[in-house]
């Protein structure tokens, strides 16, 4: 929580007048008995002058997280997205696949704002990263086939404009064409070329993991119709959660491209997270029957 702090001084024998003299916003975490960051209550702010002083410290909120991983990843510098070789192809989904496993398992995310049991939780790192959670009443292996064949994204997810598959490398790798509608402040679309790389589980207690990075191809170059965008390290794990229940979880390393919609989102001046989660779990529900005869190999 942040705690407006104002500081007054005066002369107890000379004046009986306070004056300002500084002021500053301090953020202060709440440890539980064991020394843990906890949830607090949501605070309904009063009507005027609470509900102004809201709505700034969550737009103070988004600026320094702007600020901060702006500065950071310094995306113009550093190429985000790998060269796809077919003759390391193994190696390449290999590490699509674990970047995402590893991130997964980051033991320090923080719930930053909970919606109708969908959660958007925050890890402060190198890169600003974010997750999201909901259990939906789908069987684990109908939303790994549903959610793994990213030409059905732009169904349910309007970041998504057209997907057209490149490559089918093998039965568990793809690579796909992605048209994404242009984000504010941009005059172009985005265009990604992006290796999707799935896997079922090894053992119980696993997840179904859909890995995604970006990759580059030299028959998809840049183009002047399209602003090049890239994914780092995004995904989907998915772990059954008793009968014909999924916790699917997606998980994604913010570039500066992406940064504004998560840092809106993050900061709660937007809600926009929980509508295309919850569109995704319309998009599930609606065709948790459609793959029956499929799903016999999962």
């Amino acid at each position: 929580m942040e705690v407006g702090v104002c500081v007054e001084a005066y002369r107890q024998e000379a004046e009986t007048q306070r004056r300002h003299i500084n002021s500053a916003f301090m953020t202060f975490v709440v440890l539980d008995k064991d020394d843990q960051p906890q949830k607090l209550p949501w605070i309904r702010p009063q009507p005027g002058e609470g509900e102004r002083r809201y709505r700034e410290a969550s737009a103070r909120k988004k600026i320094r997280l702007d600020r901060k991983y702006l500065v950071s990843c310094k995306q113009a510098e550093v190429a985000l997205s790998v060269p796809w070789d077919p003759s390391n192809q193994v190696y390449l989904s290999y590490y699509n696949v674990s970047s995402l496993k590893t991130l997964m398992a980051k033991d320090n995310w923080v719930l930053s704002v909970e919606i109708s049991e969908v959660r958007l939780y925050i890890l402060e790192e190198d890169f600003l990263s974010f997750h999201l959670e909901m259990v939906v009443n789908v069987d684990a292996a109908q939303v790994f086939q549903l959610l793994s064949d990213l030409r059905r994204r732009p169904e349910w997810d309007k970041h998504y404009r057209s997907v057209e598959l490149v490559q089918q490398v093998d039965e568990d790798d793809a690579i796909y064409h992605v048209i994404s509608p242009a984000l504010s402040g941009n005059t172009k679309p985005q265009d990604f070329v992006i290796l999707a790389s799935r896997r079922k589980p090894c053992d119980n207690g696993d997840p179904y993991v859909i890995a995604l990075r970006s990759v580059t191809l030299p028959t998809h170059h840049e183009t002047p119709e399209y602003q090049r965008g890239e994914t780092l390290c995004s995904g989907f794990c998915l772990w059954r959660e008793g009968d014909q229940m999924t916790k699917v979880s997606y998980y994604n390393q913010a570039t500066p491209g992406f940064l504004n919609y998560v840092t809106t989102n993050v900061s709660g001046l937007s809600s926009e997270f929980y509508n295309t989660f919850k569109a995704c779990e319309s998009f599930l529900l609606d065709n948790r029957n459609d793959l029956a005869p499929s799903l016999q190999t999962l």
